[in-house]
């Protein structure tokens, strides 16, 4: 892959780890009643948030997967042949540098996201 295609997926990445961290919260304030009374469980009107917690956490690993096929399309198609030297069978080894680099990149945002609540903006509230 290119320099400047990696710059704008590692970009990308940064600002999606960044983001996902507050969608993350959210989703799952609403699939555990945080904001309900546990005595008081109507489940016509809080499992239904339920519901919307556990799908908006299924779209968010929806979109993550998606994100990182396209980043698979855009690095280089070249795979590794190894050979055996015990038994002379060739084997293709596919090369995911990139898809990982990508990953390591969302999780660098959502642990930046996470300092930046953690020691900035918690300790003025």
């Amino acid at each position: 892959m290119r320099w400047w295609k990696k710059l704008i997926f590692s970009v990308i990445s940064l600002v999606w780890g960044y983001v996902s961290l507050d969608y993350l919260y959210y989703a799952f304030s609403k699939l555990v009643n945080a904001k309900g009374n546990p005595g008081h469980y109507k489940p016509e009107s809080d499992g239904l948030y339920q519901l919307l917690g556990s799908g908006m956490f299924i779209l968010w690993f929806f979109i993550t997967v998606c994100y990182l096929f396209i980043v698979k399309r855009f690095s280089t198609q070249i795979d590794i042949v190894e050979e055996d030297y015990k038994t002379g069978k060739q084997t293709f080894k596919k090369k995911w540098t990139d898809v990982v680099l990508q990953s390591a990149f969302i999780i660098t945002g959502i642990i930046l996201r996470w300092g930046y609540i953690v020691y900035i903006y918690l300790p003025k509230a």
